[in-house]
């Protein structure tokens, strides 16, 4: 998820140079992974859980793994059982994250190693913000999103996660909710990223708020609803819908969460600094 987003404008490849803080939080979908060697190349993809997202070949975890079995180089059937927990279309990364955990693990049950580099490649080619879930560790994402600057210090506190029912398309919001953005132009905005930790507001901002909000009402309705339980500072996340607030401690956010009254409905996380290791419980198998 972002907690500040800046799009500096549109470069001559038609992608969007962007300037971001990205973190990843402790709201996590279920992969099941397996593998076996095989005469041919095959993925299968099947997804369960309240979000209804679309499996098969299209999903973003099944394209994964066809491209890192195309890297290695070996013929593999490649089973994946998908739980989803983190809302879909709402600017949180749920496919990323899955496509991520996929390029990590599946070479391992291959028996095989992915180069850094070449795990890299694979993850820009999936996504912007499929490189960050490799890691998962809080990170400035510059370029389309592929550029990573680990954050050495970042704010204390926990958060609530407001997800609408409304969900937002991602070109749409690039269309709709920015200002004009000049194609093979990039200028920066006035406003830096922050500096200092302490001043947490200062983290919180995203050049599609406004827009999103004058366009969804139940965006702003989720805000509103953070704000009035007490959240230090709120933001969208990625280009929504889902609305982040920041409180001071675990306990104040899960209190929150449950007093939630906007649209749709609210989690309670809290900012994790690393990706969670992947538990082997038979071979060829992977959780």
């Amino acid at each position: 998820m972002n907690l500040s987003l800046r799009v500096l404008g549109k470069r001559a490849d038609g992608y969007h140079e962007l300037d971001s803080l990205m973190f990843a939080v402790s709201l996590y979908d279920v992969l099941e992974l397996r593998a076996a060697p095989s005469r041919s190349r095959s993925v299968a993809c099947t997804v369960s859980g309240p979000e209804k997202v679309p499996g098969g070949q299209e999903n973003l975890a099944a394209r994964a793994a066809a491209r890192v079995l195309e890297r290695l180089g070996v013929d593999a059937k490649v089973s994946i059982r998908l739980r989803k927990t983190i809302p879909f279309g709402a600017g949180l990364g749920g496919g990323s994250s899955d496509a991520a955990a996929v390029i990590r693990v599946l070479p391992a049950l291959m028996g095989r190693r992915l180069s850094t580099e070449d795990a890299h490649s694979i993850a820009t080619s999936l996504g912007a913000d499929v490189p960050f879930f490799l890691s998962c560790r809080p990170a400035r994402a510059r370029g389309i999103g592929e550029r990573l600057t680990r954050l050495a210090r970042v704010p204390d506190g926990a958060l609530v996660i407001a997800v609408p029912s409304d969900r937002i398309d991602t070109a749409w919001a690039y269309k709709s909710a920015l200002g004009r953005l000049t194609s093979g132009q990039v200028a920066p905005k006035n406003r830096p990223l922050p500096r200092n930790i302490d001043a947490v507001e200062a983290w919180f901002f995203n050049d599609f708020q406004r827009g999103v909000e004058q366009r969804v009402a139940s965006v702003r309705r989720a805000r509103e609803s953070l704000e009035g339980l007490g959240a230090r500072a709120t933001v969208l996340s990625g280009s929504g819908s889902s609305v982040v607030g920041w409180f001071g401690g675990e306990a104040l956010a899960r209190i929150a969460a449950s007093r939630y009254d906007g649209p749709g409905k609210a989690f309670a996380a809290r900012v994790i600094r690393g990706a969670p290791r992947a538990a082997p419980h038979e071979s060829g198998e992977l959780r």
